[in-house]
């Protein structure tokens, strides 16, 4: 089991990012990305769900999260900010796009 490496709020904020930027959002994905299991994933995705009822829904069809309408706004994030957590959104996202640059296609 991998260690937790970032701090609760540090993870809410980078997926928020993903999920405001559009993206869908697996729990598979942002643990690698944010170098955590998939199961913290899902229970920070749980709690923002259920805990802070914000607007994301889960969809079967893709397994993936998605925001599924506006965020409030003491939860919008900006991309402008100089503050530590936005450096560290952008080390996770040029992480994600290294990662899959190096992915293998799939045999067959």
């Amino acid at each position: 089991m991998k260690s937790m490496s970032r701090p609760m709020l540090i993870r809410i904020r980078i997926i928020l990012q993903h999920l405001s930027d559009g993206q869908r959002v697996t729990a598979g994905h942002m643990a690698r990305l944010l170098d955590v299991s998939q199961r913290t994933i899902a229970r920070d995705l749980d709690y923002m769900i259920n805990a802070l009822d914000l607007p994301i829904k889960y969809e079967f069809i893709l397994k993936s999260y998605i925001l599924d309408g506006p965020l409030p706004s003491i939860f919008s994030v900006t991309r402008d900010g100089d503050g530590k957590l936005d450096g560290i959104a952008r080390s996770a996202r040029k992480k994600a796009k290294t990662d899959e640059s190096h992915k293998q296609p799939p045999r067959g």
